[in-house]
């Protein structure tokens, strides 16, 4: 009897040491697991915070303005193209027609009526468009 009871005593210590050591080799590879990511995370990061620097550099004015220069021969207004107050645009010319409400001129100087001519070709236009 007390062999039979060392024998399951030993079986049972076996079986629990190998528990044991499956479960230490699971939590090590969960571990492992955590580690990966968060050094996939501090990566992303890191990327971020380059990225963000790029972005705050190419969007200051003056990457802006170099590049402007370069790739579209933007050049910073002369003293000349500055207009002191809103006041100093002029009207458009009172020939020019524009269709639609939300046009981006100004009002002309002086309304003008369309004859009857102009307003089939401004209809034919529409129609065209649509």
């Amino acid at each position: 009897m007390r062999r039979l009871f060392t024998v399951i005593a030993a079986f049972c210590a076996l079986m629990a040491g190998a528990a044991l050591m499956q479960l230490k080799l699971a939590v090590q590879d969960q571990a492992d697991k955590v580690a990966a990511l968060a050094d996939q995370i501090h990566n992303d990061e890191e990327s971020l915070r380059i990225l963000e620097a790029e972005w705050a550099y190419l969007t200051s004015p003056h990457a802006l303005q170099e590049q402007s220069i370069e790739f579209l021969a933007l050049m910073p207004p002369t003293p000349k193209q500055v207009l002191g107050s809103a006041s100093d645009i002029p009207l458009r010319r009172s020939g020019e027609v524009v269709d639609g409400e939300h046009s981006v001129l100004l009002p002309t100087s002086q309304p003008q009526e369309k004859d009857a001519d102009e307003k089939k070709k401004d209809e034919k236009q529409k129609e065209k468009a649509l």
